[in-house]
């Protein structure tokens, strides 16, 4: 009868022991699994956090687009109106045209749309000039900008040969 007993508390026993055991092993597999599960998820985050970087950086990117006023923009009939509009800004600026020359119409029957100057003025006036020209409603580039110093005039005095590029009606 004694080794009934033995034998029933070593079976008591032996269940005490394995029964954490297995409740033990069975955890870790389910802790094993949600560590994969969360080391997905923040590669997932990871990952979308990138790329809502990478939209919001074209997102500015179409917003300085869309602020510019190229739909705003005109066109000038020819070179000679173009002057008509940047010569306030010249003698707001108390620069002096020298010479002025427009390219002509071609034989193809474009219009005149390059503008040749030669400006005599202050350096600090020309170049608030040419920033005015920035802020006109019509499109233009300067294609060639030749600034020297007239060693004859004082200091602050040069000599710019500019060619303007208009955008004209076709």
């Amino acid at each position: 009868m004694m080794n009934r007993k033995y034998i029933i508390y070593t079976g008591i026993f032996i269940g005490l022991c394995v029964i954490p055991c297995v409740a033990i092993w069975f955890f870790l597999g389910e802790l094993y699994t949600l560590r994969e599960e969360y080391d997905m998820l923040n590669s997932n985050n990871q990952s979308s956090s990138g790329i809502i970087a990478n939209l919001e950086a074209r997102n500015n990117s179409l917003l300085r687009i869309t602020s510019l006023r190229i739909n705003s923009s005109q066109t000038t009939t020819d070179a000679v109106a173009f002057y008509s509009m940047i010569r306030p800004s010249i003698e707001n600026n108390n620069i002096s045209l020298l010479n002025m020359i427009t390219s002509g119409q071609d034989n193809d029957g474009r219009k005149d749309n390059i503008l040749q100057m030669k400006l005599d003025g202050d350096y600090y006036a020309i170049t608030r000039m040419l920033a005015e020209w920035r802020n006109l409603p019509v499109p233009s580039k300067i294609t060639r900008l030749d600034l020297k110093r007239n060693h004859n005039l004082p200091e602050e005095l040069v000599e710019i040969d500019v060619t303007v590029e208009v955008m004209t009606e076709d």
